[in-house]
């Protein structure tokens, strides 16, 4: 999607219907700033609204996507385009959302092997095994905890990109 091509049609429809910035805010319940953001090609509308604006600006949202009027006879080709278009920026969002998750749980398990290694040079060699074991049990703990982290920050993550497709 072309948020600049999106933004210019949306201006250009507002104007067709003799709409200032501030009535399309209006009519939508949201800022001028939102409007003048979506027409600049900084955003996208939030999906809540695009019917109403759609509505308000008497198009579909195949046009509103196209970034412009799409001819009856081309309206399915162009909306599975659009389609094939949004899965893949959401598997592309997924794919780093992932990938970070990834390289977190990568960090914490490097640095409580680092820990743990630690732990065994700076124990004195007279040490009692308990000791060694019980601070190898601790760190074990702790990396555990460091997994659990990121792997509730995956989730909540995932559940994000959940509601955004509701």
């Amino acid at each position: 999607m072309d948020n600049i091509k999106i933004g210019m049609f949306i201006t250009e429809r507002r104007k067709t219907k003799g709409l200032t910035q501030q009535d399309l805010a209006d009519k939508l319940g949201v800022t001028v700033q939102a409007v003048s953001k979506w027409e600049c090609g900084k955003c996208m509308p939030d999906v809540s609204i695009l019917q109403s604006l759609c509505k308000i600006l008497d198009i579909s949202i195949n046009d509103l996507l196209g970034g412009g009027l799409i001819p009856q006879s081309e309206k399915i080709p162009q909306a599975e385009k659009q389609i094939v278009s949004l899965l893949q920026e959401r598997q592309n969002l997924v794919k780093r959302t992932l990938l970070g998750v990834l390289i977190l749980i990568s960090i914490c398990l490097a640095v409580n092997a680092i820990i743990i290694t630690a732990v065994h040079i700076l124990m004195p060699s007279d040490a009692e095994s308990w000791r060694i074991i019980t601070l190898t049990i601790i760190v074990s703990v702790v990396a555990t905890g460091w997994v659990e982290l990121a792997l509730l920050v995956e989730r909540k993550m995932l559940s994000k990109l959940k509601k955004r497709e509701e």
